[in-house]
């Protein structure tokens, strides 16, 4: 089995001129928990996660992160002003540059490999320098589960 077997299709990506509350938005609208990042090219630049809203050091000191932000003491308007700040950023400066990506021919199990050594959770899927699908840890469930 290959890499152009399992993955899924189409890709669900964002530009990187867009905004942090654009993605959000598209993430949740979409049921996804990422969004390869494409330029004016249609190139991959880059990835976001949703471990990317709260967790990355991009966003501080906005509000450490949102988590503590949530758990804190702080007002209601506090809390507004840093979503706002945290919204209004553009993609392209809080994106994951270095992606790692398999290509469709390659075996699952080499995807799996990759998904392990690096701890990542989604794989871009690209061909001829084009973005073709992308690979989940979902995807490995329902391989096991039988479609």
């Amino acid at each position: 089995m290959f890499a152009r077997d399992l993955m899924n299709t189409p890709v669900i990506t964002i530009r990187e001129d867009a905004t942090v509350a654009e993605a959000a938005r598209l993430m949740l609208d979409r049921d996804v928990s990422a969004l390869p990042v494409l330029n004016g090219n249609d190139r991959l630049v880059g990835i976001l996660t949703h471990s990317d809203f709260g967790l990355s050091p991009k966003f501080r000191p906005l509000s450490e992160n949102i988590y503590s932000l949530l758990g804190s003491t702080s007002t209601f308007e506090h809390m507004e002003e840093t979503a706002r700040q945290v919204g209004n950023k553009r993609i392209g400066d809080v994106m994951r540059r270095s992606v790692i990506v398999v290509h469709g021919s390659d075996s699952v199990e080499h995807v799996a490999r990759l998904m392990l050594r690096w701890q990542i959770h989604r794989l871009p899927v690209m061909d001829d320098g084009k973005l073709v699908g992308i690979i989940t840890r979902h995807d490995f469930l329902k391989l096991v589960a039988g479609g």
